[in-house]
């Protein structure tokens, strides 16, 4: 547990680097595609908290040992 800021750092770092580069991708101009970064960040990090929680939901229904 003392690793999770280290991971949850890593990640956004990884997050960042996936957001931009779709931003870049779709839009060809470097301003848009700055202006967009806030809103594809706040979705890819809603989209994998979301995933997170579905994932653990399965895991305790189905996979949870007694």
């Amino acid at each position: 547990m003392k690793d999770l800021p280290v991971h949850l750092a890593l990640f956004a770092l990884v997050s960042a680097a996936i957001a931009l580069s779709g931003a870049f991708y779709s839009h060809s101009e470097d301003a848009p595609a700055l202006r967009s970064l806030p809103r594809r960040l706040f979705v890819f990090f809603l989209s994998c908290t979301i995933l997170g929680a579905v994932l653990l939901v399965m895991e305790h229904t189905f996979a949870s040992v007694r």
